[in-house]
């Protein structure tokens, strides 16, 4: 054990330069600070830099009246107004940036390892350190509250990058769908445009094909529309094309329907699980909300309004038949709501197109067949092709 007297301490350290740092020693033992300063004195640490304190209440009066001056605080844990953890707490609550030394005696030292488990840098035992030893100490606890520091400031750098990367990805997602939002909205009517009625509608033709639910398609067009943008103006047409929009995209209000744009005046719904018998009720009120808009037109030879003519077509999909059937059975539908005089809904018969798919399958195994028989027939030529190069020998009697 080391006594306590300077004249048995340590030989003084080599000549350097005298070190500044200022030191508060938290300390009520007149014999334990002047011992402090004797061994600091011979590691070249100027005591003029040093403060004292002998209790908690007067360290923080000297903490908060040094600014940030204070680099290290030498705590003993055994004071007149808090003791142990009590007096570690106290201390670094009010300078938490600040690297904190234990000075205990023998009967603290668990509570001195407890408070460097809670963050002080370091503990002495007293009358069981030297000079040089003392000197390690402070030189370590400021290394690593230095590097302690820099990896708070490394650590808030890098917040601060994640925080400016999170923001980016938010802002890249939100032009990512407004990106998104251009490519699928068509931009005069503010409703899907074709590309995603085709995406939606392979996507549903997957989907209920295997659940073996119906899908529907209604396909319309405005009535002479031609003969509407040649009376009236291009921008006038487009202004009837947005209120037909609206109008018709008021009727479908399931999250799984969907109402596109499908080309100039032409407009097309996709109805998933739903009849053909659905559809055509809402077939029905899709004509009837465009006929309430009373939009004049005076070129039409349907009426002296803006009318619509529907295509209603239904199937239960398969994967082995492709929605292209389901589109070309809602357009003949429309077709002959056309050539039938207009203004009005005309339904797709699924006797009708069973008889086409069935025609169509039987074409496609026909074309087959012949393949297959062409094949055949240039496989057998092949083979054939060597004998009638070989001479055929005579046969004597």
């Amino acid at each position: 054990m080391f006594d306590k007297n300077v004249a048995l301490l340590s030989e003084p350290a080599s000549g350097d330069a005298e070190k500044h740092v200022q030191i508060l020693m938290v300390e009520d033992d007149y014999q334990d600070v002047q011992l402090l300063k004797a061994l600091l004195s011979q590691q070249e640490y100027c005591l003029d830099a040093m403060t004292h304190a002998q209790s908690i209440s007067e360290a923080l009066d000297c903490l908060r009246s040094s600014g940030d001056s204070i680099e290290l605080v030498i705590l003993d844990l055994s004071l007149p107004d808090a003791q142990g953890l009590d007096a570690y707490h106290k201390i670094c609550s009010s300078c938490s940036e600040v690297p904190i030394i234990i000075h205990s005696g023998n009967i603290d030292e668990s509570i001195a390892i407890e408070a460097v488990q809670r963050g002080a840098q370091d503990y002495l035992v007293k009358g069981k350190f030297d000079g040089h030893l003392l000197g390690r100490t402070i030189r370590y606890a400021l290394e690593r509250h230095q590097q302690y520091l820099e990896l708070q400031s490394e650590k808030l750098k890098l917040q601060a990058i994640t925080a400016a990367l999170q923001h980016s990805n938010q802002q890249l997602e939100v032009t990512n769908q407004a990106l998104e939002q251009l490519a699928t909205i068509d931009e005069l009517t503010q409703i899907y445009n074709r590309r995603r009625f085709d995406e939606v509608l392979w996507a549903e033709w997957r989907r209920l094909a295997r659940e073996d639910s119906p899908l529907s398609l209604i396909m319309c067009d405005v009535d002479h529309f031609k003969a509407y943008n040649d009376t009236y103006g291009h921008p006038a047409g487009d202004a009837c094309l947005q209120q037909v929009a609206a109008a018709i995209a008021n009727i479908v209000q399931r999250p799984a329907d969907l109402v596109a744009r499908y080309g100039g005046e032409e407009f097309a719904f996709i109805l998933p699980n739903t009849d053909l018998k659905g559809a055509t009720h809402i077939a029905k009120d899709i004509q009837a909300a465009v006929q309430r808009l009373n939009l004049p037109h005076l070129a039409s030879s349907t009426g002296d309004q803006v009318t619509l003519s529907l295509g209603v077509a239904s199937m239960i999909p398969h994967q082995d038949v492709s929605p292209v059937q389901l589109v070309e059975a809602a357009d003949r539908a429309l077709y002959t709501a056309k050539r039938l005089g207009r203004n009005q809904t005309q339904v797709s018969l699924p006797d009708l197109e069973s008889a086409i798919t069935e025609v169509r399958q039987a074409s496609h195994k026909a074309k087959e067949f012949c393949q297959t028989l062409k094949h055949a027939r240039s496989s057998l030529a092949r083979s054939l092709e060597p004998a009638k190069q070989q001479r055929v020998p005579q046969l004597r009697w």
